[in-house]
């Protein structure tokens, strides 16, 4: 008995710093493109050494099914996608490279997770009619729950994403149920998703209540920028501009560019007041192309910036934006799949607690 605790004591300690790495390990091996591969790996060591190996395979192997759905839907509307990196104690994650282009097609990413681990466990109810075998049902009520509860309309959880194109205020609803089950069964991890739906959700409804102001800023950019391009040759006229416009904008990174566009004119106007004061009264052909070219690649830097920040606003008051028949499609296929999904655990907690072995156990 000494011997086996030594025995696990030493490889929980291999475990925890295999762990401790992971980071470190996963970038060497991101570039050998093996990082699902290994994290698997080490999230089934980790199960492995608390709940057994069969146990392991099984949750391992509904998550990879659900991330599995993620990718097909991801290619099927050609977004790109990170490969699937299995994180222990949380889950599994498919990382977006681009956001997709509405809510729409986020919704159908999310949903062909929740779809396909629906579609993983279904075998195990053929299997346990044929087996009899307790371990069939226990998976059932295994891939129902992690389906289940990534289906609650909260982000970044799928059902908070296709909720989305329905209606954000799904959020609120999200949240309050989230919070209600981590109260209930004491969950770290749930208390951290409602942390962070909860971010998103007021991150959202700020962008939303300042959209007329953005939009506003926005069409003010674009006749500065005019202005700016046209008045590129007189040095004071676009200092004026762009130190008046400063205080009027809202964006740091358009803040950045104008105050170097600022600086570089206040060293233009520094070297010419130098060249006066040595007697030379204007600037040799050289010096004013060269400061041309530079006045002209901050102006470039900054129309980037500003078509950034257009795309952005845009986003804003469109991504949401969903037809009434698409909501209705995204809500009937949403309610369609929670209740699948419940009916199946209601179903495997029903054949678990009737088998012989349990009722035995129970009645000890």
């Amino acid at each position: 008995m000494k011997k086996k605790k030594t025995t696990l004591g030493v490889l929980g300690t291999i475990a925890a710093i295999l762990l401790g790495k992971l980071k470190y390990i996963l970038v060497v091996f991101k570039f050998l493109k093996l990082q699902t591969l290994l994290s698997m790996f080490i999230t089934l060591g980790a199960y492995a050494l608390i709940f057994g190996w069969k146990f392991a395979v099984a949750l391992v192997y509904l998550l990879f099914v659900h991330e599995m759905g993620h990718a097909y839907a991801a290619k099927r509307i050609k977004l790109p996608v990170s490969p699937a990196i299995f994180i222990p104690f949380m889950g599994a994650v498919i990382g977006m490279k681009e956001m997709p282009k509405s809510a729409k097609d986020e919704g159908f990413v999310a949903y062909m997770g929740p779809l396909f681990g629906l579609l993983s466990f279904l075998p195990a109810i053929p299997l346990y009619l044929y087996t009899n075998e307790p371990f069939w049902a226990l998976l059932i009520i295994l891939g129902a729950m992690i389906n289940l509860f990534n289906l609650i309309p909260i982000t970044p959880l799928d059902g908070g994403r296709i909720a989305a194109g329905i209606s954000t205020k799904l959020w609120g609803l999200g949240i309050i149920l989230l919070l209600a089950y981590s109260i209930m069964n004491i969950s770290f991890l749930g208390f951290f998703i409602v942390i962070l739906g909860s971010m998103e959700w007021y991150k959202l409804y700020k962008k939303q209540k300042r959209l007329k102001d953005d939009q506003l800023e926005v069409q003010e950019l674009e006749h500065l920028l005019v202005k700016l391009k046209q008045e590129s040759h007189d040095l004071d006229s676009i200092q004026e501009m762009a130190s008046k416009a400063k205080w009027k904008i809202t964006n740091r990174d358009l803040i950045e560019t104008l105050n170097k566009l600022r600086s570089e004119i206040e060293k233009m106007k520094k070297e010419l007041y130098l060249q006066h004061l040595s007697g030379t009264f204007s600037m040799s052909e050289e010096d004013n192309i060269n400061n041309q070219q530079v006045i002209e690649g901050i102006l470039k830097q900054l129309e980037g910036k500003v078509a950034v920040y257009k795309k952005e606003v845009l986003t804003t008051e469109t991504y949401y934006k969903t037809d009434k028949k698409t909501k209705a499609q995204l809500f009937f296929i949403y309610i369609g799949l929670v209740v699948a999904l419940a009916v199946s655990y209601y179903y495997g907690n029903d054949l678990l607690m009737n088998h012989p072995e349990i009722q035995r156990e129970l009645n000890r």
